[in-house]
């Protein structure tokens, strides 16, 4: 277990350059008390940072990182910045959609590399663009699937974490008309057990207490409304408390959240992208932070999108980015690097 004083090396990835990324990773370690206790190394193109850093005003000295050196961990002041392999120190990629997408790309990649390789204890990643993405040809629509390949993961969960509730998603970034087909009993049992884990070893919670939701409109109505809940969550469910998890439901997802008793629960399963995001944005706001489960290293994320219709106009709100990287770094202090979740 790591020092709960000392200083931990935090990734945070700039995301898309043509994005509020940027500004709201410069703004978000300004704020005071969200770089204690890490040292920051920003991955992205210096002359990014710096177009960023004259948005906002902003006065932290930038320290240059080269790839494969690893960040002093006496430095009290200033922000590590490393430009990763494949993008040239002087690209903003600031009018180019397949330029950002390979730019936000790179960063994530080498973010993975950084935390592979010992440089960093957490990865926060700004937000990255979907159609930027496909323009540059990556093969991804977002971050959850792209880092479980880059990271060599069995699996990965998107999971919503605020205050002491969190929400993890069996699905998340899948038409509504396909989650039924995607919705498999191993996806659910898989989804049940990362997040007992993440509330073990992340969380410190020594009795996880977690709750399922249903799929369809009133639990299925015993099948007249649909039979996913007989097929798939509730087999998953016996089979988890089989194996010892104290694990409740399925419920209605229309009136869970309506009801004190979520609150009681460590943790909520959620079927697919929108029934477990709308409560968690709700109740959470910018407090709600995105945690990926099933990587060997604590990776969060801001709850927001790009927002290009406020890139750079020096407006963006740092908040959310700055509970992802104070979340990080908690989470990081609670564990030790490779994570395991066999």
């Amino acid at each position: 277990m790591r020092n709960p004083s000392s200083r931990i090396p935090v990734a945070i990835t700039l995301g898309d350059p043509r994005g509020v990324g940027p500004e709201v990773v410069l703004k978000a370690l300004a704020l005071r008390g969200v770089a204690r206790g890490i040292v920051p190394v920003v991955v992205g193109s210096p002359a990014v940072v710096r177009r960023a850093q004259r948005l906002i005003g902003g006065e932290m000295p930038i320290l240059p990182l080269s790839p494969g050196e690893l960040p002093d961990m006496r430095q009290a002041r200033g922000v590590y910045v490393l430009c990763p392999k494949g993008v040239r120190p002087t690209q903003t990629g600031s009018g180019d959609a397949r330029l950002s997408g390979r730019m936000s790309f790179a960063c994530v990649r080498e973010g993975v590399r950084l935390c592979a390789e010992g440089g960093a204890s957490a990865l926060v990643t700004a937000p990255v663009s979907k159609a930027s993405l496909k323009a540059a040809g990556t093969g991804y629509v977002g971050h959850t699937e792209m880092l479980r390949v880059l990271s060599r993961a069995k699996t990965a969960v998107m999971m919503f974490a605020w205050a002491k509730h969190r929400v993890s998603l069996v699905t998340t970034h899948v038409p509504l008309s396909a989650v039924s087909k995607a919705l498999t009993k191993r996806r659910v049992e898989t989804t049940i057990s990362l997040t007992e884990r993440a509330l073990r070893f992340l969380y410190r919670v020594s009795e996880p207490r977690m709750a399922v939701l249903s799929f369809n409109p009133h639990k299925g109505e015993n099948g007249l409304l649909g039979r996913e809940e007989q097929r798939v969550i509730e087999p998953a469910i016996l089979s988890s408390r089989r194996r010892g998890l104290d694990i409740h439901g399925p419920f209605a997802a229309d009136s869970f959240f309506s009801r004190s008793e979520w609150k009681t629960f460590h943790a909520i399963v959620a079927m697919y992208h929108d029934q477990g995001l709308i409560p968690a944005k709700i109740l959470g706001g910018e407090k709600a932070v995105n945690v990926t489960l099933g990587l060997p290293f604590v990776r969060t994320s801001p709850g927001h999108g790009t927002a290009e219709d406020i890139a750079w106009k020096g407006i963006a709100n740092p908040g959310a980015m700055a509970s992802a990287i104070l979340l990080a770094a908690r989470l990081a202090r609670n564990v030790r690097v490779p994570l395991a979740w066999d």
